[in-house]
């Protein structure tokens, strides 16, 4: 990761946590980052984009972390394609099935991102956080706080997350290593898992983890076209 990138992307999702809910449309309230044009060159792979996952911290900027949680983390996004619109969405599992998918924020490229063939360019970063809160009646309820950024600015919102009744015992699905993903598909970058037993089994892979599932709850990514949905 870039470190000219870092205090740009932490900054963004601890203002995305302030402003709970909201999602930055307007170009006016765009705030403009400095993240490099994505190179299309001979070597570039256009049947396929690219995530990442990417260091959040290091020495400088530690002291952010308590504003962060435990469960946070950054995924670097690579893409050059025909599909204008890039979106996030929300898969619901349960005993490895999954039961329903909610749609969440997406972010539309402009035109000045297109190249001459009619290909979008996209190089931006996915940022996450998950934390438990309490709301002023003193319920406690956790939220996962994401941010979509590119070069052009960047959009913030969060999402619920209601773990059924009897789920006591949670932990995190990472994607672990860089992939690459055919234009037309999308991906699983971060997921919840809970279980209402004493122990939980968790494997090198969200895939495999989800098979094996009581519970979980897991973020996609994808690159689409208009009223489309991934």
């Amino acid at each position: 990761m870039r470190a000219t990138k870092i205090p740009q992307i932490l900054s963004v999702i601890v203002l995305a946590g302030l402003i709970t809910w909201a999602v930055v449309n307007d170009a006016s309230s765009r705030k403009v980052m400095s993240v490099p044009e994505f190179q299309v060159d001979d070597k570039t792979d256009r049947s396929m984009w690219s995530a990442s996952p990417e260091p959040l911290f290091d020495k400088t900027n530690e002291k952010l972390k308590p504003f962060m949680g435990l469960m946070s983390g950054s995924i670097a996004l690579q893409y050059h394609g025909p599909q204008q619109n890039f979106a996030v969405s929300f898969d619901y599992w349960s005993d490895g099935v999954k039961k329903n998918t909610s749609a969440g924020t997406s972010m539309t490229m402009m035109e000045k991102d297109k190249d001459e063939e009619g290909n979008y360019h996209f190089e931006g970063d996915f940022v996450y956080s998950f934390k438990d809160r309490q709301d002023p009646n003193g319920v406690v309820y956790s939220e996962l706080e994401y941010a979509i950024i590119g070069r052009n600015g960047y959009y913030s919102s969060a999402v619920r997350v209601d773990k059924p009744v009897g789920i006591g015992l949670t932990g995190e699905m990472k994607l672990q290593q860089s992939v690459k993903v055919p234009q037309d598909e999308s991906i699983v970058v971060w997921g919840l898992q809970g279980t209402d037993k004493q122990s939980m089994l968790s494997y090198s892979t969200i895939a495999e983890t989800l098979k094996i599932a009581k519970w979980a709850m897991t973020v996609r990514l994808g690159f689409i076209g208009p009223d489309e949905e991934i």
